[in-house]
């Protein structure tokens, strides 16, 4: 089964088991997974690729992340300032839940240890690789599995 039918097919149970968080990140997932821009209608795409999906499903998990930290953040300065942070607890809740429905998804991610080991392994096999050519290792290779600043971090390292 193609992941986009399994998108629709997950969206569809949510909705009938009114699980009104997980239908909606999933139909906006499907909304924006199946646009077809018009480059890409002129060199004949028509149908959504499994590589579409998961490079959508990686956006979608990338911005809920940087959501969540950015509600850390509020939450911090609310604490601080002795104000109430109990809506912003709820919004980081929902954060949360939508990360881990899109994270079941998307493709398996590299521990840091991994990360670290395939990292080393090509700057053996490489010794004048610069940062550059390393992220470019990763991404052709091990495209959506790792996380992008982690990756520079240990590329520079």
């Amino acid at each position: 089964m193609a992941l986009l039918d399994a998108l629709k097919a997950d969206q569809l149970a949510a909705r009938k088991q009114n699980d009104r968080l997980k239908a909606d990140v999933l139909t906006t997932l499907i909304g924006e997974a199946t646009q077809i821009t018009t480059e890409e209608f002129k060199r004949g795409v028509t149908e959504v690729s499994d590589e579409k999906v998961v490079a959508t499903v990686a956006k979608f998990v990338k911005n809920t992340k940087l959501t969540l930290e950015n509600l850390a953040t509020e939450r911090a300065r609310l604490a601080e300032a002795g104000g109430d942070a109990s809506k912003v607890d709820e919004r980081i809740k929902a954060a949360e839940t939508e990360l881990a429905i899109l994270s079941s998804y998307g493709p398996k991610q590299m521990t840091e240890a991994e990360l670290r080991e395939v990292i080393n392994d090509f700057k053996t096999k490489n010794p004048d690789a610069n940062v550059g050519a390393i992220m470019a290792y990763l991404k052709t290779s091990f495209g959506g599995q790792y996380d992008g600043k982690s990756a520079s971090a240990l590329a520079k390292g």
